[in-house]
């Protein structure tokens, strides 16, 4: 019993480990993209918007995972320079459905004037849609789960050794 307790409690405190180190991951995404929220602005222009598929391989003979990305190329002017880009928001922007992704390009058609959210440190660094979105907050949220997890372990390992 005493072995199995110090494998539990190992294990516990591995997972609670890599919990941590995606809660400080994840707190360095979402610090990154409130960022955003207070960069200043330039008026920009939506030059071109394609969906793109990524076909992800999968262990064994299943079909392949499908991810699509909608790609959004604009460009803007800060001070004298004219700069490019296609960063929509900091978090990734990929989807299993394709639905997601049409809905991304009908709100940039090419043409359209845009307001892009620029780094002033430096000014290529840019985005269309500032702030944290739900991805921002992915591995903030695997890392509490598994911190929780790594606490929950040796309680409930206690639990069925006093019911034995």
């Amino acid at each position: 019993m005493q072995v199995l307790w110090v494998v539990v409690t190992a294990i516990a405190a591995l997972l609670a480990a890599v919990g941590v180190l995606f809660v400080v991951a994840g707190l360095k995404d979402v610090q990154r993209a409130r960022r955003t929220l207070s960069w200043p602005t330039a008026p920009g222009t939506i030059r071109s918007a394609e969906e793109f598929e990524r076909r992800l391989p999968v262990a064994g003979p299943a079909e392949p995972r499908i991810h699509y990305e909608a790609v959004i190329q604009y460009e803007y002017t800060v001070g004298r320079v004219l700069v490019g880009t296609s960063t929509l928001r900091v978090d990734p922007a990929a989807y299993t459905n394709p639905e997601h992704a049409q809905s991304v390009l009908r709100r940039y058609p090419p043409g359209q004037a845009v307001r892009v959210a620029y780094n002033p440190a430096d000014p290529t660094d840019a985005v269309l849609e500032p702030g944290a979105h739900a991805p921002s907050f992915v591995r903030l949220g695997v890392g509490l789960g598994l911190v929780a997890l790594g606490a929950c372990m040796p309680l409930v390992a206690r639990w069925f050794a006093a019911r034995l």
